[in-house]
């Protein structure tokens, strides 16, 4: 057992073989590319990897998304410990991990911690709707306005007119040199087509980025089978370039990073680090065999007083409001009495006594009261 650096008890051991500590905290010290053991012999993989550091994390951007997540040094009660278990677990056997729990219990912010904690650059999240197939995840091609380009060139030249002796100048090319027009002619398509979160996850990296996709279960019954040749064989075909791979070797395309473009060879992706994908689902969806046996699945429930008083926390920079226990114990009561909360509703309720009662020791039990009838209603129920 190790014990994690700041802690304040040893329920902040864990066990040796962790790799991902639960804190959302980068680690110092940590050189993941020689702590990560390697993968099963049956889940490696063998894409060439992009020595490019990852992108750095949204703290540096205009979007704070690790620092918004909830659960910071969250002490090691049994159900975390054993939600983390799975975490690692995933991590090692390089699968993906499936979340189910109801909505607002910190399923996607996990995602956000891994991420942070490990040093693995941005995090990639591909929101799931009813519509969502595996092709909207991987990539996205506009050939509308390839063709809007192409007659405005054409329309250019035209009216510069360069028609006519670009097509003299084309009769009396040498053989390289038509190639070389051919290939650059190709390779134009990558001007238009895009990776998307999950085809960005699978390009081929030294240490694996984490993936997060949110809301598995709103999309369509068929989306898990998709899912599932990606997930065996940790890559994918873009026939809109394979078809040009006679006349351009490789094409070079935009991804879900911003401003980030990688080179795309004979229109396949090929990982090499099988990504850290975090799945959630807020409902028990029934899911094909095949699928759940590719994944490490783990309920997660609503945290109890301490947690929540570490998750609320690390919102307010360390020091929860004064009151906040008593809000706890009050929220926790709602979810006993079968209220279904989730933790932002207790968050807004912290935030909001903490700007009402600064001028004050503590709440009344009548603020409490008063805070709970107004920002804690029902997520089954519609508002009034």
């Amino acid at each position: 057992m190790s014990t994690e650096p700041g802690a304040t008890d040893s329920a902040r051991e864990v066990p040796e073989w962790w790799i991902f500590h639960g804190t959302g905290q980068p680690r110092g010290h940590l050189d993941l590319a020689s702590q990560l053991p390697p993968p099963p012999p049956w889940r490696t993989y063998s894409g060439t990897p992009d020595p490019a550091p990852p992108p750095p994390d949204e703290d540096s951007g205009r979007y704070l998304g690790p620092a918004r997540s909830l659960g910071f040094a969250v002490p090691l009660g049994p159900n975390r410990l054993q939600l983390l278990d799975k975490v690692n677990a995933a991590i090692h056997l390089r699968r993906p991990l499936l979340l189910v729990g109801p909505p607002g219990v910190g399923k996607s912010s996990l995602a956000h911690q891994i991420a942070r904690e490990l040093k693995l650059g941005r995090l990639l999240r591909w929101a799931v709707t009813s519509r969502a197939t595996a092709a909207d995840g991987l990539y996205t091609y506009d050939p509308l306005t390839q063709i809007h380009d192409l007659n405005l060139e054409n329309t250019r030249n035209r009216t510069r007119g360069l028609t006519d002796l670009r097509y003299s100048k084309e009769a009396t090319r040498t053989g390289a040199e038509t190639e070389a027009h051919l290939s650059s002619s190709a390779k134009s398509i990558g001007r238009y087509l895009t990776l998307g979160p999950l085809g960005t996850a699978f390009l081929p990296r030294k240490l694996p980025r984490v993936l997060l996709i949110d809301d598995f279960d709103l999309g369509d019954f068929d989306l898990s089978g998709d899912l599932l040749d990606l997930f065996e064989n940790g890559g994918y075909r873009i026939p809109e370039l394979a078809r040009l791979a006679n006349v351009a070797e490789s094409i070079e395309v935009g991804t879900d990073d911003p401003g980030r473009r990688v080179e795309v060879p004979g229109g396949e992706v090929l990982c090499s680090a099988f990504p850290i994908i975090v799945l959630t689902c807020n409902t028990d969806r029934d899911l094909p065999p095949a699928f759940l046996r590719r994944c490490i699945p783990v309920r997660v429930g609503m945290p109890d007083e301490s947690e929540l008083m570490a998750a609320v926390a690390g919102h307010f920079r360390g020091t929860p409001p004064t009151g906040t226990r008593e809000l706890i114990t009050r929220f926790l009561e709602a979810g006993r009495d079968g209220d279904r909360l989730a933790l932002d509703q207790l968050l807004n309720a912290v935030y909001l006594l903490s700007e009402t009662t600064q001028q004050q020791a503590g709440p009344t039990s009548d603020q409490v009261d008063h805070l709970a009838e107004l920002l804690w209603h029902r997520l089954t129920d519609n508002p009034e």
